[in-house]
């Protein structure tokens, strides 16, 4: 059994909200908040997708992402609406590498993406094209095919 309701040390875009750790939202199937978007917000583990298929561990700049207790609206490069929709991606010159994750296609608020500057190979997933408040992305200067 794991503890979540009650600990302090974790905590949401609000004071009062609470998240789980990431490794039990994205890691433990049997959870029994995995499905409660207040304590996973699917963000998280979307952007830990982004994370790893982008090779994170080589970013210059990865302060606070895949952090256990980290709301995800406080990562670096990750800025989000009132309701903690990813609404922009900064991550210029980051030291990225690995491809774009088709997980970027879930962001449903995302208006703008900056991936400029980095050693990103592969094309740009089709389904990016159904974000319908998508009006910038900057992916200039990568392997992108």
């Amino acid at each position: 059994a794991v503890l979540v309701q009650g600990n302090d040390m974790i905590r949401g875009q609000n004071k009062n909200d609470k998240i789980a750790p990431l490794s039990l939202c994205s890691n433990v199937r049997g959870f029994d908040l995995f499905d409660d978007p207040t304590w996973c917000p699917p963000e998280r583990n979307l952007l830990r997708e982004f994370y790893n298929d982008a090779k994170g561990q080589e970013w210059t700049n990865a302060a606070g992402w895949v952090d256990e207790f980290r709301y995800h609206c406080e990562w670096y490069g990750v800025e989000c609406d009132e309701e903690g929709q990813i609404v922009k991606l900064t991550l210029g010159n980051g030291g990225l590498s690995g491809r774009i994750s088709d997980a970027i296609c879930n962001f449903r608020s995302l208006e703008t993406v900056d991936l400029r500057d980095n050693d990103l190979k592969g094309g740009i997933p089709s389904e990016i094209g159904n974000l319908l408040n998508l009006s910038s992305l900057i992916i200039s200067f990568n392997g992108i095919t």
